[in-house]
């Protein structure tokens, strides 16, 4: 069985979904060695490394110059995305299966099958630009009618794929994802030098990952945040690693104070292999999002033993469970006092890191690469197998 999955987001600087390709085509190749295919460009790349991207550095800078230099760059990739599709995958004649792993998969009339993370464009328009809003209301109908299979990151996703078009249970499969084997307990001695590269000390910083967008609803942070003693935001200041998105005007004006007095440091994108240390290192990892399909980032911080500050909204529930603390999106005083709890109680906060070192464990991407393929082999049996 061959199998083709679009690579695109492996060229961007990795975000949930180029790690969601990586570590799912890592796995894939311990079931299936020499048919999963990742394509890119003209590029078609059958040696990706568990610890690489798979495509270099060099390639990402070109991405963002013309991201920047070139009016509808969005509009110019598409096109050039179906050209790569056509160049690998439709000289196959409907002989191989292709996976889109980011929603909206190229015309083909050969087995299909889709990664819906969220539906956030739906449930949640007002967090997304008006331009990705319409392209989700053009393009995602007709995408969930035409695949043969839908996978999907979480029961609540799953739900929502059910409740906005109608799919009946035996079209989604759910696979959970999982955290990255690099996310894991280390010392402070070993976490120094790492650190240091990011002016941080292990121990000493609160860390929230994520882009800066409304949808994670950082401003609610900032505000619980505010409100701790001053010789706990002199202690542990806050540190948020993630690109600045979009409609972020109103939330850097409530940073100002913060930033002002030195208690918040915005470190924008941090090189992938020093996210794994500056997870570990922190006293606390709080993610406020409003809505997360899946909230990879809550799972990576448990497996690194670091106690975990959430919502209680969407899929974080699911993931998280009870090795967490949780309040209202829009809680400010929850989340506050949850901040509290853990920063003054230090003996609390190893036994939540514990939970959710134990919870994290839960989750195997090798078994999300399993639970894909038989969503693969299904689709095939179900078409009468490859001609």
């Amino acid at each position: 069985m061959k199998v083709y999955i679009n690579g695109s987001a492996l060229l961007a600087p990795l975000t949930g979904i180029g790690q969601y390709v990586r570590q799912l085509v890592t796995a894939l190749r311990k079931i299936e060695k020499e048919n999963i295919y990742v394509y890119c460009g003209l590029k078609c790349d059958n040696s990706l490394q568990p610890n690489g991207t798979g495509y270099s550095s060099s390639s990402q800078r070109t991405i963002k110059l013309l991201k920047k230099y070139i009016p509808n760059f969005r509009g110019l990739r598409k096109i050039g995305e179906q050209i790569s599709f056509n160049h690998h995958i439709k000289k196959e004649h409907g002989k191989a299966l292709y996976h889109e792993p980011n929603f909206l998969p190229q015309n083909y009339d050969g087995p299909t099958v889709i990664t819906v993370h969220d539906l956030s464009c739906f449930d949640y328009p007002e967090t997304h630009p008006e331009d990705r809003v319409r392209q989700f209301n053009k393009e995602l109908p007709g995408a969930i009618e035409r695949a043969d299979h839908i996978l999907v990151v979480s029961e609540w996703t799953k739900s929502a794929v059910s409740r906005w078009f109608g799919v009946s249970d035996h079209r989604i499969t759910i696979t959970y994802l999982a955290a990255d084997a690099r996310f894991c307990q280390r010392s402070p001695e070993e976490l120094g030098p790492e650190l240091k590269k990011l002016k941080l000390v292990s121990g000493q910083y609160i860390l929230c990952v994520g882009t800066l967008e409304p949808r994670k609803n950082l401003s609610i942070l900032f505000s619980a945040y505010s409100k701790l003693p001053d010789h706990l935001r002199s202690r542990f200041p806050l540190v948020v690693a993630g690109m600045h998105g979009w409609h972020t005007d109103l939330l850097m004006k409530s940073a100002q104070q913060l930033l002002k007095k030195n208690e918040l440091r915005l470190l924008g994108y941090v090189p992938d292999p020093l996210i794994p240390a500056l997870y570990s290192g922190a006293a606390a990892f709080c993610y406020p999002s409003k809505y997360e399909g899946f909230g990879l980032p809550a799972l990576e911080a448990m497996a690194s033993g670091v106690p975990v500050i959430t919502c209680n909204q969407t899929s974080l529930p699911e993931v998280v469970g009870d090795a967490g603390l949780m309040s209202h999106p829009d809680d400010v005083d929850g989340m506050h006092q949850n901040l509290l709890r853990v920063l003054d109680d230090r003996s609390f906060a190893l036994k939540l890191g514990q939970l959710g070192l134990n919870r994290a464990q839960l989750f195997s991407w090798d078994r999300c690469a399993q639970e894909t393929y038989q969503a693969y082999k299904h689709v095939i049996s179900a078409r009468g197998g490859l001609h």
